[in-house]
């Protein structure tokens, strides 16, 4: 056995064992994942390459990771209690409504013109005239507990756009339905009016089906009109939702929402992302109005959430690879060609139960067609652990387009045996080779050098 043919001959074996394959573990729900990639239309793809111009360098690296770092994949619940509409200078004169349904609301009207400054074009609270639904008027500042002008609101450094000022509806004036009226208003000049009720006990819900969505997946929202708050909130049909969902690029999708038996309404949409990217995310924005216990209830909400367009996905085969540490080499399919990332964090045995061991990301250029990305965690990340190993939370990311295109919360599984016969421990010596070993698939304790178990022996 000590002929170096037959030495080299095992080696080669080991490596080929090394190097067997692995495939991702299924899908669950939450996840994110392409069925196949897509390259974006001939008059998208130009303008994409022209603006992201990525870099070609490959990047590797791991680092510990002690503490979990889980991804939610509950998508956000958008709550309104306020509402908002755009009405002309003219139209301001002539009064426009507020319906309120709790005291205290709060106006603020801002400036959306780009006839001038909107400094100049901001409306001060006190040439504003509120009409209550019996006909009596309170003018300069009756009727607000609190005015704030533009000029205030400048000065006190918050977060309002220029040209913006508010005042607090008197609670004397309970709640109902109100004229706003400005005095001298004139123009085609165009305002913001937002009225926020904090204390209403009424709110538009919206919440998206998904954390990420891919171009051609369904989605699909869910809305309600709740009144009262935590587990005693109860669901109220609406007399009229509008709802459109609008692309980073300025397209429009009208949404129809139907009502369901449990008092819900949803809306689903086949999204089309085929378009060149623009920084952003898309965006429902929704209007709801209906009529409780004789008060009018108008809320609006928006929603944002992230489409991709799915060009490269994962193939689901993973080749560990001979070499110290978990190194792992991950299919991926690219219709297009780009700047790819791949991310995962490993998590290893550690006294009995799996704990997170580390993070590995990797980024390069791959060209259209089928390619590979690899995943190195440090031999050091799993000098105190021992098998099983699983990756999680991993990610196929677009870093030139900016997408999410693959997102698995449990992905793949290695055993301590799988992780030995790639030499993560320094598993097969040339000595016992030489030796004339022949258990290369299950090496014995003279071959391998483990890390030291926790729990003794």
């Amino acid at each position: 056995m000590n002929h170096p043919i037959k030495m080299l001959a095992l080696l080669a074996i080991a490596a080929n064992v090394a190097a067997a394959p692995h495939e991702l573990l299924p899908e669950q729900a939450g996840d994110l994942s392409a069925a196949q990639a897509l390259a974006p239309s001939a008059a998208a793809a130009p303008m994409a390459l022209a603006a992201i111009q990525p870099s070609r360098d490959t990047v590797s690296l791991s680092w510990a990771a002690r503490d979990a770092v889980v991804t939610s994949t509950t998508p956000f619940l958008a709550q309104s209690k306020e509402t908002w509409f755009s009405a002309t200078a003219d139209e301001l004169a002539q009064g426009v409504a507020l319906n309120t349904t709790a005291p205290r609301a709060l106006v603020r009207i801002q400036a959306l013109g780009a006839l001038g400054p909107r400094e100049a074009l901001a409306i001060h609270p006190q040439s504003m005239t509120l009409v209550d639904k019996d006909g009596r008027t309170y003018d300069d500042g009756a009727g607000m507990e609190m005015l704030v002008s533009a000029d205030k609101l400048a000065k006190a450094d918050l977060p309002f756009a220029p040209g913006t000022s508010a005042f607090r509806m008197h609670p004397s004036l309970g709640a109902g339905n109100f004229k706003l009226r400005v005095n001298g208003a004139a123009g085609s000049e165009r305002y913001l009016v937002n009225v926020v009720e904090p204390d209403s006990p009424y709110a538009l819900t919206m919440q998206s089906g998904a954390l990420h969505y891919l171009h051609g997946q369904q989605l699909v929202l869910t809305a309600a009109l709740q009144e009262g708050g935590g587990a005693a909130a109860a669901k109220r049909g609406v007399d009229k939702l509008d709802a459109t969902v609008v692309s980073p690029a300025g397209r429009r999708f009208p949404l129809s929402f139907k009502a369901g038996k449990d008092g819900a309404l949803r809306a689903a949409l086949a999204l089309d992302a085929d378009e060149a990217p623009t920084a952003g995310l898309w965006e429902v924005q929704a209007e709801a109005s209906t009529v409780v216990k004789g008060q009018t209830v108008r809320r609006s909400v928006r929603l944002a959430f992230p489409v991709a367009m799915p060009v490269a996905r994962l193939t689901h085969a993973v080749t560990l690879q001979q070499g110290a540490g978990v190194s792992l080499s991950v299919g991926v399919e690219a219709a297009a060609a780009g700047r790819y990332e791949v991310r995962g964090m490993l998590y290893g045995t550690v006294q009995g139960a799996l704990v997170p061991l580390g993070v590995a990301d990797a980024a390069q250029w791959l060209e259209a067609g089928q390619g590979q990305i690899g995943l190195t965690f440090a031999s050091e990340l799993i000098a105190d652990a021992s098998g099983p190993f699983e990756v999680r939370e991993l990610f196929l990311l677009d870093q030139g387009r900016l997408g999410v295109l693959h997102h698995q919360q449990r992905a793949l599984a290695l055993s301590e045996d799988d992780v030995v016969r790639a030499g993560g421990r320094e598993a097969v010596t040339t000595r016992g080779l030489a030796a004339g070993s022949s258990n290369l698939l299950a090496p014995d304790s003279a071959h391998v050098k483990r890390a030291p178990n926790p729990q003794g022996g």
